[in-house]
């Protein structure tokens, strides 16, 4: 099975119990939109957040600090702050058994009276909604505030009262009977007729006591992990997959949470800075290909440009026989040996001519020269990006990702937008503290996870002796092998595996390899990050 967070009603229900406990009676000091489908209520010093995100709908109370990458505030945002800044949280309740939860406000307004607000977070993949309405239930404002993919049975508009999503009507599962929930069983239409229920729940009831015992046990958190320590599954429930290796428990569903978002890296902040990156890097690769093409379209027009030359050098030979007003001349063309015909400007004297094809023959060398140069300037660009493509695709922390942020500031590729009577911020220090850290056919190696650990860890940390690895002519990880180790056949076929590995290339690519001792390196003067040239060295070739 794929890994996944299983949430269904009746584990919603679970959670619930758990965020009462502590969010309850609680008052909310900030709010902030994190993304365009997540915020997060501060109660306090605890980080409440609710993700409308469609691959994992979600609210929890968060062990890390999510960072606002939004560049302005939402009208949705402000509404919240203007509503439920300095509220009360005096219920949390779930319609049903649904994936729908209902956060009940209490603030007192600066007449003194008490409002009542509810926060409505419908749990439904990609149709999940956050909806704040007032205490007679009137819409004020949504997340997705003018969703298409409604239903037009249902408004969501401003001011109308608020509805539930059209959803069947279900049986309860807490006021099933035995002889009902066999006839669903046996029918095969739990998921369709009792509430609550998910398609890996169904497979893991063989009994009504089942379903009994998973409605009356305390929430079970625990986490899943196949032979690679790989999540297989994460669920509140005392349910497991079919085959696993191990299992990790917790004292309560937030810490569960937690460990999957953060291990899967599934932050908000780490998707949508990851999301930022790509778009950013995607089209300046998008405007180098493009650049690319224009070029050696150019180069096609103007690679002729040295039958200008041979044209200019048979009129100068027979210059004496032009005479002014003449449209064409032909001439004995030494160069080819054969007569050719010469274009003229019947206005301009036969000197004049000749300086007018030798001024083309000029322009078109000059022009093709720049193009060469242009087209060498921008392939190394389009190759340096497509590196940090390959970089951000490999980043596994949001650390990482700020290293390649603060790499594409630096060269200027990554714009900040100031925001009015904003101070712009301050200069980022970011250290790198360490680099990736592999054991390969027993020999440990040290390798570069973007172009700024590329650049510290070849030029600076390595040793002179060391043994240098990196894919020919494609994006990718620099690695280090310690002067101490005398690499095996074996030993360097499997440390260039790892090597395409981290580069852009599918599985299953075959990938050449080049390695050399770090002093055989060189870094050109203004070179990009992470940019050497080599002119000693040995290739292999593997499949990845």
């Amino acid at each position: 099975m794929n890994k996944m967070l299983y949430l269904d009603g009746i584990s919603l229900n679970k959670i619930k119990g758990e965020l009462e406990g502590s969010l309850l009676n609680k008052s909310i000091n900030k709010i902030t939109q994190t993304s365009a489908l997540a915020i997060t209520l501060n109660f306090g010093k605890i980080p409440f957040i609710i993700s409308c995100f469609p691959s994992l709908p979600l609210c929890y109370i968060s062990n890390t600090k999510e960072e606002n990458i939004l560049e302005d505030s939402s009208n949705f945002s402000l509404n919240l702050k203007k509503y439920l800044l300095g509220a009360t949280l005096i219920s949390i309740k779930q319609i049903g058994f649904d994936r729908i939860l209902v956060f009940t406000f209490s603030k007192v307004n600066e007449l003194g009276e008490v409002k009542t607000f509810k926060l409505f977070f419908e749990i439904m993949g990609k149709h999940s909604n956050l909806i704040l309405t007032d205490k007679e239930n009137k819409i004020i404002d949504s997340i997705k505030r003018f969703s298409l993919e409604e239903s037009n049975n249902r408004v969501l508009f401003p001011g109308t009262p608020y509805s539930k999503p059209n959803l069947e009507e279900k049986i309860s599962p807490a006021e099933i009977t035995e002889e009902k929930f066999l006839e669903e069983k046996e029918n095969k239409t739990i998921l369709k007729n009792i509430q609550g229920i998910g398609k890996f729940l169904e497979n893991n009831l063989e009994n009504f006591s089942d379903l009994k015992n998973i409605l009356s046990d305390e929430s079970s958190p625990k986490i899943f992990f196949n032979e690679y320590d790989e999540i297989v599954l994460a669920t509140v429930l005392n349910i497991s997959p079919r085959n696993f290796s191990s299992v990790k428990t917790f004292e309560n569903s937030q810490e569960m949470i937690n460990e999957y978002i953060n291990s899967e890296n599934l932050s908000n902040t780490f998707k949508l800075l990851k999301d930022k990156l790509l778009n950013c890097i995607k089209k300046e690769i998008k405007k180098s290909e493009k650049i690319i093409l224009s070029i050696n379209k150019d180069l096609e027009e103007k690679k002729d440009f040295d039958k200008f030359r041979e044209l200019g050098d048979v009129l100068a030979s027979s210059l004496y026989s032009v005479k002014k007003g003449m449209k064409e001349i032909e001439l004995y063309n030494f160069y080819t040996d054969s007569m050719c015909k010469i274009e003229l400007d019947p206005l301009l004297m036969p000197q004049q001519n000749l300086e007018k094809i030798y001024k083309k023959y000029n322009k078109l060398k000059k022009g093709y020269s720049f193009n060469q140069q242009r087209l060498i300037e921008i392939t190394n660009n389009l190759k340096y990006f497509s590196g940090i493509e390959a970089n951000i695709g490999n980043s596994d922390s949001k650390e990482n990702l700020k290293f390649i942020e603060e790499e594409l500031l630096s060269q200027g590729i990554l714009k900040i937008s100031q925001k009015k009577n904003k101070k712009p911020k301050k200069e980022s220090k970011l250290q790198v503290k360490s680099f990736g850290e592999k054991v390969i056919c027993d020999i440990p190696i040290t390798y570069g996870r973007n172009n700024t650990e590329n650049d510290l860890l070849t030029n600076r940390v390595a040793n002179r002796e060391d043994t240098w690895f990196h894919c020919k002519d494609i994006p990718g990880t620099h690695i280090i092998v310690n002067q101490s180790y005398n690499l095996t056949e074996e030993q360097i076929y499997e440390i260039a595996v790892f090597c395409g590995q981290m580069s852009k290339l599918p599985k299953g690519s075959k990938v050449t390899v080049d390695y050399t001792k770090v002093k055989y390196l060189n870094k050109p003067k203004g070179a990009r990050p992470g940019f050497v040239t080599y002119n000693i060295f040995k290739t292999i070739i593997v499949t990845i």
